[in-house]
């Protein structure tokens, strides 16, 4: 096997765990019975990927997989080189990841210790360390981060009694017989896109932030091990204009304090650069309100300067990132 079809594979059960659309040019189909591969076949378009459970390690069509994806500790084992630890989320903070582990959110308890630390982690700016960690997949980060396309059928989970889900703990859109463009159309209906029926809907509307947060758990991957004792998020248990008003964008960059310090870390670039305290606290109000004037309002009083002094400041710092391609408002990309 080429690095390019490792890639493809890897990129296919990315998509198929996070719902997340785009990490393969088609859909990813899941067929937890090998008698409905032959089906599975008539829904591909092209760049799409079907992952069988038990398949025919010499059907070309098809990536087998061995093992459970059901049941936490165990292991599921793709095209027979990549091996994904099943662990539930409740789970989490008291096992070592070893390995690449799918952190699975399958139960109202689930959910809610998943909503309870990222409330720790946005008060205190504690987080649970092991979700920080690489090896750490989240699932339905779509449902989660807000970006599910309703357009976009990313995934079909297709199970053992023949019912067609929108990814493997999603709502039934279908049963197998079922043409793709049936399939497509139903997962736009009232409701499809909720992955989960265990899910806090409520709870997930109440937390516009939560895209902030999950961002910040990629963002602790750029930090080295041996300085997470002592590195903090702004945003999250510091503010530095001495408010929690506004909520950064998901895509805005880092401002991170370590020793008195503060760098800014742009997570889609990997580029930091290194900025004095007055930078850092107008910079987290730009991402917090974006929008100039509101900006300038909070980092007055904050800075001990005129309102018409925060608003050339905030231009100007605006402007010079900008120059250096580093979107602060954090525009969705």
């Amino acid at each position: 096997m080429t690095v390019s079809q490792q890639q493809t594979i890897a990129a296919a059960v990315d998509q198929w765990i996070t719902g997340m659309p785009g990490r393969i040019a088609g859909h990813v189909i899941f067929v937890e019975n090998p008698e409905h591969i032959d089906y599975a076949k008539t829904l591909v378009t092209e760049g799409s990927v079907i992952l069988a459970l038990n398949g025919d390690k010499d059907d070309e069509a098809i990536t087998t997989v061995s093992g459970s994806f059901d049941a936490g500790g165990e292991e599921l084992l793709v095209d027979g080189t990549l091996s994904l630890e099943i662990q539930d989320y409740v789970a989490i903070p008291f096992v070592n990841l070893v390995g690449v582990t799918v952190v699975r959110m399958t139960t109202s308890e689930d959910w809610q210790a998943f909503f309870d630390d990222a409330e720790e982690a946005r008060r205190s700016g504690r987080f649970v360390r092991q979700l920080t960690e690489v090896n750490a997949v989240l699932p339905e980060r779509a449902l989660l981060a807000a970006t599910e396309q309703s357009v976009s059928l990313a995934r079909l989970h297709i199970t053992s009694d023949g019912r067609i889900l929108r990814g493997p703990y999603g709502a039934e859109i279908g049963r197998v017989g079922d043409a793709i463009e049936d399939l497509h159309a139903k997962s736009l209906g009232p409701g499809a896109a909720m992955a989960n029926c265990n899910v806090d809907v409520e709870a997930l509307t109440a937390n516009p932030w939560i895209p902030r947060y999950l961002a910040a758990l990629d963002a602790w991957k750029f930090i080295p091990r041996e300085a997470r004792e002592t590195t903090r998020f702004v945003g999250f248990g510091v503010s530095l204009f001495g408010a929690a008003s506004g909520v950064a964008s998901a895509f805005a960059p880092f401002i991170v304090q370590r020793a008195g310090e503060y760098t800014l870390l742009d997570t889609k670039s990997g580029r930091v650069f290194k900025i004095g305290v007055d930078a850092a606290t107008i910079i987290e109000a730009i991402s917090n309100f974006r929008d100039i004037s509101a900006a300038a309002t909070v980092i007055a009083p904050a800075l001990n300067v005129s309102e018409a002094v925060a608003t050339g400041s905030v231009t100007a710092v605006l402007n010079q990132f900008e120059q250096l391609g580093i979107d602060l408002i954090g525009t969705n990309r």
